[in-house]
């Protein structure tokens, strides 16, 4: 267990397969505050064709154009700019809100979008909406992701089938009245990354899942609420995507997770496009164009034959962003992956000249966009 603050609860560390180290928040919410209107869709949705949204583009330097966003929150003219910033050592006891307001100061702007990880259980880990999260979302965007597991020692991993069948319905219904009440505009994804899980059941029973926690939500008349589908974004996944997709009608935005190994992988050094492009052009030509992107983690490691390289692979992101415009959030991960292993790979604003690079970064209009 992590210790909690004053005036906030104790939160359990998420012990996920790649053990990230999610807890409460990550920087950056994306706090939609418009009624999100998600339609339930048929049985079968197909993922063929440009989707059943139209992803506004207008360049930002265009004379007049409307960049306010979207009632689904998709910026016309640019990106929202988010991160996630890992939970502080146990000893530190520093309150998430306040990891946050640093972080910003160090930046010289606020974050549009912060992340929040949960459970599925009845403890403060699977609570929505924590007052922590009330006090971020205040003036930002909340992305809220909710994983099949009950987080602990040891953790259980929650079968996407039982879920369908309606097992938890009882917990499902509290935590969409949790969120009716709260009354702003978030964002859910259900179960992240399902595309490299093995244990948690079949595509087609995690579609099921998916549609029957939307479905709960739509029955109890909840409106606010903003539907994400995130992949990891890795290509060799790529065969299972579709039969993972739940269709147009249920999903919002979708998300997947690229990082610039490098190093730590063996694998070679790639630039910020060359790290997103590849997954993002699937997308645009496999049925998805309709649908707004975000970035929901994305990071590099260092060239150790080029001590400024990480650097300049932050500060070309606002140029690169602006070739793939249906990217319309994301968040840095601003944290070490996998820290117990080995293998681990650390994608913190650290080394030779990263962070000013990414307060550059940041300070582009590109990713200065208006909040509802």
């Amino acid at each position: 267990m992590s210790a909690g603050t004053a005036g906030q609860p104790e939160v359990a560390r998420p012990r996920t397969a790649r053990a990230r180290g999610r807890l409460l928040a990550a920087a950056g919410v994306l706090l939609l505050a418009v009624t999100a209107g998600c339609s339930g869709g048929t049985e079968g949705s197909p993922v063929t064709g440009a989707g059943d949204d139209s992803v506004p583009t207008a360049a930002p330097e265009q004379t007049g154009a409307d960049c306010r966003p979207t009632e689904k929150l998709v910026p016309p003219c640019g990106a929202y700019w988010g991160m996630y910033i890992a939970p502080a050592p146990r000893e530190q006891r520093v309150p998430v809100v306040r990891a946050i307001s640093d972080m910003e100061s160090r930046l010289g702007r606020k974050l549009d979008v912060v992340f929040s990880y949960h459970d599925m259980s009845t403890s403060a880990n699977g609570t929505f909406i924590r007052e922590d999260e009330v006090e971020l979302g205040q003036d930002r965007l909340l992305l809220l992701s909710w994983e099949a597991k009950i987080w602990g020692n040891p953790e259980r991993t929650l079968r996407w089938r039982d879920i369908a069948s309606g097992s938890m319905d009882t917990l499902i219904d509290q935590q969409a009245r949790r969120i009716k009440n709260y009354g702003k505009t978030v964002m859910v994804g259900f179960d992240g990354e399902m595309d490299r899980r093995e244990t948690s059941g079949t595509p087609k029973e995690y579609v099921a899942a998916y549609k029957h926690i939307h479905d709960r939500f739509e029955k109890l008349g909840v409106t606010n609420v903003l539907w994400v589908w995130a992949v990891t974004g890795f290509l060799e996944y790529k065969d299972k995507w579709k039969s993972l997709y739940p269709g147009h009608d249920y999903v919002d935005w979708v998300s997947y997770d690229p990082y610039n190994f490098a190093t730590c992988r063996g694998a070679r050094w790639k630039t910020f496009e060359q790290t997103v492009k590849p997954t993002y052009d699937w997308f645009q030509a496999n049925g998805f164009g309709g649908k707004p992107i975000i970035i929901g983690e994305y990071g590099s490691e260092v060239d150790p034959r080029d001590p400024s390289a990480k650097a300049d692979w932050f500060r070309g992101i606002p140029e690169a962003l602006k070739g793939m415009p249906k990217i319309k959030a994301l968040l840095q991960w601003n944290a070490v992956l996998e820290p117990d292993s080995p293998n681990g790979c650390d994608f913190r604003l650290e080394g030779p000249g990263v962070m000013e690079a990414f307060i550059e970064a940041g300070r582009d209009p590109y990713v200065n966009q208006p909040l509802p």
